[in-house]
């Protein structure tokens, strides 16, 4: 313990104490540094977030517009499916009337002959 003492003395003598407190001074001061260096990452995040906040709502809205517009499309290409199936089926019943009405004009004008 003795070879201690007049390292101790040494070291206080040399200004160790002055040492020892900067070092003390200067592990504070970088912990303020790193606090205020986490706080400003953070308002630079929160800043950027906002900002792309305000970016992407613009086009959120525009695509569910785009979304609903494509409901209304969507809607009328039923219904005018719905229509061509039913012209259809009233073509295919006229056609027939009409082949029918032929053979009839067809079995009188031989019946005449």
């Amino acid at each position: 313990m003795k070879d201690w003492i007049p390292v101790v003395v040494a070291f206080l003598g040399a200004g160790g104490v002055g040492v020892l407190l900067d070092l003390v001074r200067a592990r504070k001061q970088a912990k303020k540094i790193t606090a205020e260096t986490e706080l400003t990452d953070a308002n630079a995040a929160d800043k950027l977030t906002g900002a792309a906040l305000k970016l992407v709502e613009p086009l959120t809205k525009q695509l569910q517009a785009a979304e609903d517009r494509c409901g209304r499309l969507n809607d009328q290409l039923q219904a005018a499916q719905a229509e061509v199936q039913q012209l259809r089926t009233q073509v295919e019943l006229l056609t027939k009337d009409v082949a029918a009405k032929q053979s009839e004009i067809d079995r009188l004008r031989g019946g005449d002959a």
